[in-house]
């Protein structure tokens, strides 16, 4: 496991999270951690391996204290056993360190009855460094398969996978994870992997997706896959109330508290992007007296909360101004054109994989009257401007720190990254996009530019 690998799972995890939720329930879970670590002769000859610690802890927060799940020091032989403590299955932060000194951060994933094997040799823990465990075994084999599928997406953003072709390719590797699904059911790969395989299905494969939807919804691990998904497809095709009963039924076949939860956030959202915004407040009244004392549920409910308020479909969007080649660019001189604002880092990894279908949908809806804006929360002019070295820039890009950050994120509370609000001629918010949500942009775009009309 080299470098990059050694706290290589976060974002992955932070994915799951979102998508799948994150038990608040006090469990109290174990794993046995057996370790054995090495000193190369050219460091200490004695043989001697003692002192070498492994502590594992987990912050709620990055202001908050760390707990320690995990701490043992190895004997002269260089080994080390005990059993972590811990309330969900999680990546957890890790240290392991000699003589009061950390030499390594590594991530580890913590799972009930599950057991971690470490080995690692000093100096070059990073390239020595290796866990082995039912988790992090079907890890690597997730991580695998995604290294080959990123290889092959590339390949398409760049043209050189024939329109014929693709339909076959999302196929071939959504099948690929639903094999990583069912080889190590039970899993956090195994969640990722019914996820990437349900969401390479969506929009061209929709009754394939909505069979393996079918499979995975009395899961409660995976209930998140079928609300997030199976709801925007029915809504999309049979209309909001069929979407609404849909979770409904949803609600009413699962048992776990935190999968309810996720449920019920998916049918505030929906009525929210539906427009339903007092329906969407009466949930959420709801909503908070059932999660009364759950942080999880009152955090998502206060984000939430400011854009049924502030930002919910028909709102005018948040004043924003900046100047480019001398012409000003604002909320009030974009009036009477339909506009898609953008709200990122341009180093952020889904928007540069979105980029090229973004310049392709700009290049068509052009010629109906659609703007693309795009304000970077970038710190340096040097990383905006790399980032164009070697692609296009079709439309309007502010200038790094042309805003105020702070404000700026307030004010269109942005929670992820990209986050783009669909605007009609008037100013008005359409829809709220974050994240992978934005695969849903061209209906939007659509009855916003009423591509029925011959182009401008």
């Amino acid at each position: 496991m080299g470098t990059s690998k050694l706290v290589g799972y976060s974002v992955i995890i932070i994915t799951i999270a979102f998508i799948f939720g994150c038990s608040s329930e006090p469990e109290v879970n174990e794993a046995v951690i057996n370790a054995s670590f090495t000193v190369a002769d050219s460091i200490d000859s004695s043989g001697d391996y003692s002192g070498i610690g492994l502590t594992i802890v987990h912050k709620d927060s990055a202001n908050a204290s760390a707990d320690t799940l995990f701490h043992a020091v190895t004997d002269s032989a260089g080994t080390l056993k005990g059993t972590a403590r811990f309330s969900e299955r999680n990546e957890y932060l890790s240290y392991i360190s000699r003589n009061g000194r950390n030499l390594a951060r590594v991530g580890l994933i913590l799972a009930d009855k599950d057991t971690l094997d470490i080995k690692a040799e000093f100096p070059g823990i990073e390239q020595t460094f290796t866990v082995s465990s039912r988790e992090h075994d079907a890890m690597n084999v997730y991580q695998r398969v995604n290294r080959s599928f990123e290889r092959v997406r590339a390949f398409m953003q760049a043209g050189r996978v024939s329109q014929d072709s693709i339909g076959i390719e999302l196929q071939k590797w959504s099948d690929i994870y639903w094999e990583v699904y069912k080889d190590y059911e039970g899993t956090l790969a195994s969640q990722m992997g019914a996820s990437e395989s349900i969401r390479l299905l969506q929009g061209w494969n929709n009754e394939q997706m909505m069979e393996r939807i079918k499979q995975v919804r009395e899961n409660d691990d995976l209930v998140g896959l079928a609300a997030t998904y199976g709801k925007d497809y029915l809504a999309e095709q049979e209309g909001l109330d069929y979407a609404v009963s849909y979770l409904d039924t949803l609600y009413k076949i699962t048992e776990g508290k935190q999968a309810k939860m996720q449920i019920q956030m998916e049918q505030i959202k929906l009525l929210y992007d539906s427009a339903k915004v007092e329906a969407a407040k009466t949930r959420l009244a709801s909503f908070n007296d059932q999660f009364e004392g759950n942080k999880q549920a009152q955090d998502w409910a206060e984000n939430i909360s400011y854009d049924l308020n502030y930002l919910a479909p028909g709102d005018t969007i948040p004043s924003f101004l900046f100047r480019e080649n001398g012409q000003t660019i604002s909320r009030d001189s974009l009036i009477g054109t339909p506009y898609i604002l953008e709200i990122t880092t341009l180093s952020n990894r889904l928007y540069q994989q979105q980029y090229d279908r973004t310049v392709v949908i700009h290049s068509i809806y052009k010629n109906y009257g659609l703007q693309i804006i795009t304000l970077p929360l970038e710190d340096s002019q040097v990383t905006v401007d790399a980032f164009f070295e070697e692609r296009i820039k079709p439309w309007p890009v502010a200038d790094a720190n042309a805003f105020d950050r702070a404000k700026l994120l307030e004010d269109f509370n942005i929670q992820l990254i990209p986050t783009r609000f669909l605007i009609d001629a008037e100013g008005k918010i359409y829809r709220k996009y974050v994240g992978r949500e934005y695969q849903d942009v061209i209906q939007g775009i659509q009855a916003l530019t009423d591509t029925e009309r011959q182009p401008s």
